[in-house]
């Protein structure tokens, strides 16, 4: 593969042999919606470049993100096995590049695979556990240890120390008002821990935002960094 994706790095030769037929090559556009609540999804998606967001869009317009999806995942796999609507929103938080591949196809493969059926099954643990741990973040830590464990989560992401993010975007990360974000976000600027300008994001101490984050980065980290060391993750 051209572009590096996790599950897809990880895949058995024979399994890649069988998917690659629907695999295509595309480039996502910033803020591009890849499906909306209640859609069946023809397809699902492996970002390579590119960091998608799982939102809850609210009945007032109100939009609170549930989890992110870059190069350690893939996107709509949950849809894909089930074969059932999305129950949340899917967009592109930062643009790139991403494998698109056929999810009927997906389906019937990981029926004859036992090791793709487990590949596909320990993704989805570990995209629950994000999904999970982020509910109890929200409640039990405060707004700066938040915005450090969504900036950390990004960065692992798109795999660069620079990415865009607005402040807009940040205050959906966090699930606060944006003058709130903006004073975390200052904070941090101002002691030298990320820059920030004109919706590029820039991580300079990274040891310094970990020690910002609350415990929940290393939660859910520690689900795709067990993927890794036990083989089900390459890279």
């Amino acid at each position: 593969m051209k572009l590096l994706n996790f599950f897809l790095s990880a895949l058995e030769p024979d399994d890649l042999a069988a998917l690659s037929p629907g695999l295509t090559e595309i480039v996502i556009s910033p803020t591009e919606v890849l499906y909306e609540h209640g859609e069946k999804l023809p397809a699902l998606f492996f970002p390579g470049g590119a960091c998608i967001s799982l939102v809850t869009v609210m009945l007032d317009g109100r939009a609170v993100e549930n989890a992110t999806v870059g190069r350690e995942s893939a996107v709509g796999l949950l849809e894909a096995v089930t074969d059932r609507p999305a129950t949340l929103r899917a967009f592109a938080q930062i643009g790139g590049g991403a494998m698109r591949l056929s999810a009927p196809l997906f389906r019937a493969r990981m029926m004859q695979s036992p090791a793709l059926a487990r590949l596909a099954l320990l993704h989805l643990r570990a995209n629950a556990v994000q999904a999970e741990q982020g509910v109890a973040c929200n409640i039990a830590h405060d707004v700066p240890q938040r915005l450090a464990r969504w900036l950390l989560m990004t960065h692992d992401r798109v795999g660069s120390k620079t990415f865009p993010l607005t402040q807009e975007y940040m205050a959906v990360m966090t699930g606060v008002q944006r003058s709130t974000v903006s004073l975390a976000a200052g904070a941090l600027k101002q002691r030298g821990v990320i820059d920030y300008s004109r919706g590029q994001v820039t991580i300079l101490d990274r040891a310094a935002l970990l020690k910002q984050a609350c415990e929940c980065y290393g939660v859910i980290g520690a689900q795709f960094e067990e993927l890794r060391v036990s083989g089900h993750v390459a890279g």
